[in-house]
């Protein structure tokens, strides 16, 4: 495996980490205490180039997928709220275009998504299903030149600010897996409702609720793939989240990891710094052992998917691990710093917070350990 970049893709990365604590890490403590993504956030990502380092041709700067981990790593460890915003705009709700659209429907909707003159979101949780993907109750029937779509969304990020969606819907209710198709809907559609952003424990500053549609009507056009092909398109899209989701743990769990050792080696207890205690300096060891792991997981799956292999199986295990992994350094930071952690005066409970979602999204754990059994048994 060969992991290695050349000096000026590091440089490029070590500017963008740079970008990300100068520009994206001041905001995220006051978004976060009021529950608002920053729109100036928006602006510098699209200036930087951010939105394009996703993809290739007309559409991207064609970067290695080692540099996209380092660019995601830097921008969760920023601001998490801010890289779940972002990635699902350019990432799961631009990625079923670039795969799977036709030329007309990416200059139609990825071309926006890319400039950021519009927001994205991916439509595929409902009230009744998550992790059952499969059993979604979103209809879209066949009328005329067109179909007519019906059904509900629940906890879609950028829900309530988006202004294009990835929708995935039944067009055949016999055929199961093959009777799922994916659309591209426009929210500023007639029949389109959505629900105010949902409270959250964490990722407060990332909006996250859901969508309605009654009786939308739309073209034949509006279809993305092969009807009758979105449930393949969206566990291929969902993979490709798992990677996203590797550096999501990563980065937090990177930004807790410095706030930890800061306040262990400025903190005093017993007449040294908390650092020299045993307890904590066995910790802030663990915590910096769990990093690494998770992070040669996820850059070997970048080298997997650069190689044009298969990852399915390893991008579970990466995703699972670096996920969990988050939650413990996360809640090891919290105890680093003791009752002060419970507060919101240090950054640690609101990383804890943020963490949390990791073992839930993009498929969780559970799921993935599922996924990863089935590989393992059929062998």
């Amino acid at each position: 495996m060969d992991f290695s970049i050349t000096k000026d893709d590091e440089a490029a990365a070590t500017a963008f980490d740079r970008f990300c604590q100068d520009k994206i890490a001041p905001r995220a403590a006051k978004a976060d205490a009021t529950s608002t993504f920053p729109k100036e956030t928006w602006g510098d990502l699209k200036e930087i180039g951010f939105f394009e380092s996703f993809y290739e041709g007309d559409y991207g700067l064609g970067l290695s997928w080692v540099q996209r981990c380092m660019m995601e790593e830097s921008l969760a460890k920023a601001c998490a709220s801010t890289f779940l915003t972002a990635c699902a705009h350019i990432g799961l709700c631009g990625a079923p275009l670039f795969y799977f659209g036709t030329p007309e429907q990416k200059q139609r909707w990825l071309r926006p998504l890319v400039d950021v003159s519009t927001i994205g979101c991916f439509g595929l949780t409902e009230p009744g299903c998550g992790t059952d993907a499969a059993a979604i109750k979103t209809r879209a029937k066949k009328s005329g030149k067109g179909w007519v779509l019906s059904g509900e969304k629940a906890l879609i990020t950028n829900a309530p600010i988006a202004d294009f969606a990835v929708v995935f819907a039944v067009t055949d209710p016999e055929a199961g897996y093959g009777g799922v198709t994916m659309f591209g809907v426009d929210l500023k559609k007639p029949g389109v409702t959505r629900s105010a952003p949902y409270p959250k424990m964490g990722l407060r500053s990332s909006p996250t609720g859901g969508l309605i549609f009654e009786e939308v009507a739309l073209n034949d056009d509006d279809v993305i793939g092969e009807v009758g092909q979105g449930f393949i398109h969206a566990m291929q899209t969902l993979e490709l989240g798992r990677i996203g989701m590797c550096h999501f743990g990563i980065g937090i769990a990177e930004a807790a990891y410095d706030c930890a050792r800061k306040y262990a080696t400025e903190r005093t207890a017993f007449g040294k710094p908390l650092a020299r205690l045993q307890a904590v300096h066995f910790k802030i060891a663990d915590m910096k052992i769990e990093i690494d792991a998770a992070r040669m997981m996820a850059r070997r799956v970048a080298w997997m998917k650069s190689k044009g292999e298969m990852v399915g199986p390893m991008a579970s295990i990466a995703k699972t691990y670096a996920t969990e992994m988050a939650v413990r350094v996360a809640d090891a930071a919290v105890q680093i710093h003791g009752g002060w952690g419970y507060t919101t005066d240090f950054a640690a409970e609101r990383y804890l917070r943020d963490a949390r979602l990791g073992p839930i999204g993009e498929g969780t754990s559970e799921i993935q350990r599922e996924l990863i059994a089935r590989d393992l048994l059929a062998e």
